[in-house]
């Protein structure tokens, strides 16, 4: 027996239709949460994700060893000038 979305559970052999999916909205979700980024790791593969999250390993560690050597530079002018 098919069922229309029109047909309502009071109808003798009605049944509730389900909903179709909902319509997006340019990669945001009804929280106002930007989805593209998810949408853009979920077309890579598991090991293009991996080499994406090493690069970013990469990329912090030498922003934490400027961040290192800048530091170390301002404690030998402090001590310098005391």
């Amino acid at each position: 027996m098919k069922t229309t979305p029109s047909q309502r559970l009071d109808e003798p052999g009605g049944v509730v239709a389900a909903p179709g999916p909902a319509p997006r909205c340019a990669g945001r979700s009804d929280e106002g949460i930007d989805l593209s980024l998810l949408e853009d790791s979920l077309e890579k593969t598991p090991w293009e994700r991996m080499q994406a999250n090493d690069d970013a390993l990469r990329f912090a560690e030498s922003l934490r060893a400027a961040m290192e050597n800048r530091n170390a530079k301002l404690k030998r002018t402090d001590q310098e000038t005391c």
